[in-house]
């Protein structure tokens, strides 16, 4: 069976991870807290690849001095950003924290994975201030896309980019060499396509949209997912 790369994924539950391993799953899991960079810590396996950061969701200066430690030794800081559609927190805190993040992976040239959710303009004038390699996930605006496009950014396609013209426009109009393909973890796969949506086709979802990156560039499946592979790890080292 041909592996796989998931650029951005989430813990999860044991099943889930289980699934993964037994699939050939390669997958870049982000832990968003303290509590999840200890768990992430306990896994192993040459599946997974580990990121650690404060997500905007949970952007408070407590949780980042907590969490310092582990993005200290953290090769790849993420997932971070700004949120101004899906969760309540304090603007001026989610951009304290995202910056001291932005700087952390700049001054110890770490790549970094982003969360852009309704403040995509501001991100990517933040991170102007910051050079780094980034990776932006799902980006699902018809707006904003030049500025990161013009940062030489990577791109993940969300798992819905058979139905979302959002998504769509990354797959087109990001360069190949720059694309990788994401479920940000099994339930985010069922609010995207269905609660009905079943665990065992989780890798389905993946090839599903390496396919439709494949046909929208114009090559074969298998060159698709060797590009991919090749920008994963590009990405990752």
């Amino acid at each position: 069976m041909r592996r796989i790369y998931d650029g951005h994924a989430h813990l999860g539950t044991e099943e889930e991870r289980r699934y993964r391993e037994r699939e050939g799953i390669v997958t870049m899991i982000c832990a968003g807290d303290r509590a999840e960079a200890e768990a992430l810590n306990r896994l192993s396996g040459d599946w997974i690849v580990k990121a650690c950061g404060l997500h905007p969701w949970k952007a408070d200066l407590g949780a980042l001095a907590a969490l310092e430690p582990w993005l200290e030794r953290a090769g790849i800081i993420g997932e971070i950003g700004l949120d101004s559609v899906w969760c309540q927190v304090d603007m001026d805190v989610q951009r304290q924290v995202f910056r001291r993040q932005l700087a952390l992976a700049a001054g110890r040239k770490r790549p970094a994975v982003l969360h852009v959710k309704g403040m995509e303009r501001e991100a990517a004038e933040t991170i102007r201030d910051y050079p780094g390699r980034y990776l932006v996930h799902w980006y699902s605006d018809m707006d904003g896309l030049d500025a990161y496009l013009d940062q030489d950014c990577y791109f993940t396609v969300g798992p819905d980019v058979e139905q979302n013209p959002a998504v769509q426009q990354v797959a087109e109009r990001a360069d190949l060499t720059r694309l990788l393909v994401e479920t940000d973890g099994f339930s985010a796969v069922q609010w995207a396509l269905g609660e009905d949506f079943p665990l065992k086709d989780l890798r389905r979802a993946l090839e599903n949209s390496l396919r439709w990156i494949a046909r929208v560039k114009g090559v074969t499946e298998d060159y698709a997912a060797g590009q991919i592979e090749e920008n994963f790890w590009r990405f990752a080292e």
